[in-house]
């Protein structure tokens, strides 16, 4: 499968003038190059257990040698259906040293879920985590997989723990009792190593840029999730990008709260590949847990604070926050989905509260281009804007499906060409070339499905899913301007507009509307929303039904999940 994907964007590509340089290399080669120059400095802390880059290269070494005593073969697929732990680490990098391809899934993910995706990428081998076991069992026979290696939330955890805090409770059901994983295609992560123990041959292939390294998978908020199949030198261009975008905070030695998931982009390309690359620490958790989450930051005290909006919506939510020092965090980015303004202030005068001078700067991307492409810089913060394109990224805003440019300023399809782009969904030609376009220009470009514009400055403005525009007696309703009206109103936390069937109007506005801590839903806000509503919007934008809700709908990796409003 990896070895027929192409990436015609390649070649388009290499006719532009690059600002930075990307070495022909693998991810796990980019990473063994800082490791050599720094072989003591931490590279993984994961409650108090410190791993040194050192010891990262010699545990996927290990690792390495076990897949190949498997009989693993470049170009293979290893699955990995994990949270963020220091096993699923070292699988990551020991797929990418022996020239296998990485598939990445959510470790909670249903079992026709785990099915799909093992099916889809033809993959014999599936390293999982222990939790996992329960949605795997009753499906092994009905996939190609031929090994299922588990590893355990627990095996890296240091012997005395030196966080304070109840570990179990931020690792995914470690406290209950489970099933023992068992049968004849199961092995523990031990025994792997032990018979990598036995192998002696040379494990490092050196694949090169163009080489599949990973498959991740597109979030979901509007359809099914496809296999998005990335190069080495997307994950590698990244790295260096995030060292020429924050040259002041990717430094040696500062760390990252390692707590966005391994199987989203934005989590292992920044929060993961680009932290090794540059000599940084991860400060690691398995869960993302709102209620704990002072807990996370008091332990933790990481200076870069990465994530979608639900983990700085989280911050607003847990009163402990406002009590801690976070003088530390140096850096904060939200990306994902948009932050609306008033949240936005909400958490910088957090941050101030707290003794952190960090400015909150929001980013965009996808997966089809592993989640950042675009990104505001640190000191030059403008409302509602996601930034300007990274290093090497070139952004265009064209008339939806065509390649015929906007003029500055007008709402069009954002379109995307660089070193970061996907080469392709896994055996889904038809959606492939849908999303990877040949434009009159000679280059090939994503089409992103997002509207926007860009200013005369080169600042991008996101605006709206082209899926979640609503249609409203032939008018244009684009549901994030909607939303940013209600969320102007004092009371209102988070909103979220989608369009419902009409019989007159063909759809209809609705709002999900989430109020702050100590506001209770009343009739009286409800028509100071309305009131609000109709002083800023036009007659035909206005929301037709409105419903108060405690928390909404999330996808697996923190979306708000937009389908699953429309289809109630």
């Amino acid at each position: 499968m990896a070895k027929r994907l192409k990436a015609p964007w390649l070649k388009s590509y290499g006719h532009r003038k690059k600002s930075l340089h990307y070495p022909n290399v693998s991810m796990y080669d980019l990473v063994e190059r800082n490791a050599n120059q720094h072989p003591l400095d931490i590279a993984i802390d994961y409650f108090g257990n410190q791993i040194s880059y050192e010891e990262l290269m010699r545990q996927t070494d290990m690792a390495a040698r076990g897949f190949k005593a498997l009989g693993i073969q470049r170009g293979d697929v290893v699955s990995i259906c994990s949270a963020n732990i220091p096993e699923a680490i070292y699988a990551i990098y020991a797929a990418n040293k022996i020239g296998a391809v990485a598939n990445i899934f959510h470790p909670l993910s249903a079992s026709a879920e785990i099915a799909h995706a093992v099916n889809l990428a033809n993959s014999k081998y599936l390293v999982a985590i222990d939790v996992a076991w329960p949605a795997i069992k009753p499906i092994i026979d009905e996939t190609s997989l031929e090994k299922v290696i588990v590893i355990s939330p627990t095996a890296s955890l240091p012997f005395v723990s030196r966080t304070g805090m109840k570990i179990a409770s931020f690792i995914p059901l470690l406290h209950k009792k489970q099933e023992r994983p068992h049968g004849d295609k199961v092995m523990l992560w031990p025994e792997l190593l032990a018979a990598g123990a036995r192998f002696y041959g040379d494990v490092n292939v050196h694949t090169k840029s163009k080489d599949i390294a990973a498959i991740i998978y597109s979030g979901g908020t509007t359809g099914t999730p496809k296999g998005v199949a990335l190069s080495n030198l997307a994950f590698n261009s990244m790295a260096l990008q995030v060292l020429a975008m924050f040259p002041d905070f990717a430094i040696p030695g500062n760390s990252i709260l390692g707590i966005m998931p391994i199987f989203h982009g934005f989590g292992l390309g920044v929060g993961i590949h680009a932290m090794f690359v540059n000599d940084m620490q991860v400060k690691m958790y398995p869960k993302f847990d709102a209620k704990r989450f002072d807990r996370i930051l008091r332990q933790a005290q990481p200076n870069l604070l990465v994530g979608v909006p639900t983990l700085f919506e989280a911050m607003l939510r847990n009163r402990h926050i406002k009590k801690l020092d976070l003088s530390c965090v140096k850096l904060a980015i939200s990306g994902g989905d948009l932050l609306n303004d008033s949240l936005h202030t909400e958490i910088e005068d957090l941050l101030r509260h707290t003794g952190s001078q960090a400015n909150l700067i929001q980013g965009y991307g996808l997966a089809e281009c592993l989640s950042v492409s675009c990104v505001t810089p640190h000191d030059m913060y403008r409302p509602n804007t996601v930034g300007i394109p990274v290093p090497d990224a070139f952004y265009k805003i064209v008339e939806p499906d065509t390649d015929i440019e906007k003029p500055t300023g007008e709402l069009g399809e954002i379109v995307i060409t660089g070193p970061n782009l996907m080469t392709g969904y896994i055996n889904n030609q038809e959606e492939t070339n849908k999303a990877l376009k040949l434009h009159n220009d000679g280059h090939i470009w994503l089409h992103t499905g997002d509207i926007g514009y860009m200013d005369k400055d080169g600042f991008v403005y996101f605006k709206q899913r082209l899926k979640r525009i609503i249609i409203s007696s032939g008018y244009n309703i684009y549901p994030s301007q909607v939303e940013h009206v209600i969320c102007e109103v004092p009371e209102v936390l988070i909103a979220t507009v989608v369009g419902i069937p009409d019989k007159y109007r063909g759809h209809i506005a609705k709002a999900f509307v989430v109020l702050k801590d100590g506001v209770k839903p009343s009739g009286e806000i409800r028509d100071k929303i309305m009131k609000h509503c109709r002083a800023k919007l036009a007659k035909f934008e206005l929301p037709r039904q409105l419903e108060f809700r405690k928390s909404l709908p999330k996808t697996k990796v923190g979306k708000i999940a937009y389908t699953e409003l429309m289809d109630e």
